[in-house]
């Protein structure tokens, strides 16, 4: 079965489980000031809204096993063994006119044995009209050493000249093949002013 079918197939099978316990409903979180409330999680899921499909385990956790970037507590996505689906939303106030920039370590494990199953990790950022972007995803064939940085620029719908809210999500879907969880932490927002091109006048022609 190609990979794209059995994405398919394990998505619709936990999004199903996940409505008929009612954990699809829009996220609520309380805004944060400014950034990331809670970044390192090393206040535990404060500031963060957690669900786990079907097994309703902490998903933030300072289990020494999987160390954290940084710290001892971060989140970890998936690596259940079982088919399911993991999510963690912020949502975050957004300055008028600022570009908003997302920033977070991430780690993911070489399964063993080595055949790969299908383990997908997705960050969106939902926009106060409640359309999602996918901002970044990983699979467990993205496996590395260690953890590695990402940073995004969220697209223009996060830009306004009115301060508005967003909604970060990281989630993960995966099946029984392997034990491969993804490791989040350090996670940061900055603000940066629009860069915009300079405006040169035609020349006049006399």
């Amino acid at each position: 079965m190609k990979a794209i079918f059995r994405k398919a197939r394990i998505a619709t099978s936990v999004l199903a489980a996940a409505a008929a316990v009612g954990l699809l409903a829009a996220p609520a979180a309380q805004a944060a000031p400014a950034g990331i409330a809670n970044p390192d999680f090393e206040a535990g899921a404060s500031g963060w809204n957690t669900f786990s499909v079907p097994f309703g385990t902490g998903i933030i956790t300072n289990d020494p096993a999987l160390p954290a970037h940084s710290g001892s507590w971060k989140a970890e996505l998936g690596g259940h063994g079982r088919a399911g689906m993991d999510r963690i939303t912020q949502q975050v106030t957004i300055p008028a006119l600022r570009v908003p920039v997302l920033t977070f370590w991430v780690h993911i494990g070489t399964p063993s044995p080595a055949t790969f199953g299908y383990h997908e990790l997705t960050v969106e950022a939902t926009a106060p009209d409640g359309t999602p972007y996918t901002l970044v995803t990983r699979t467990n064939k993205d496996s590395a050493s260690g953890y590695q940085q990402v940073t995004v620029t969220l697209p223009e719908a996060f830009y306004s000249s009115a301060e508005q809210h967003a909604v970060i999500s990281f989630f993960s879907v995966d099946d029984a093949a392997n034990r491969v969880p993804f490791l989040i932490d350090d996670v940061s927002m900055a603000y940066r002013l629009k860069l915009s091109r300079p405006f040169f006048p035609p020349l006049l022609k006399f």
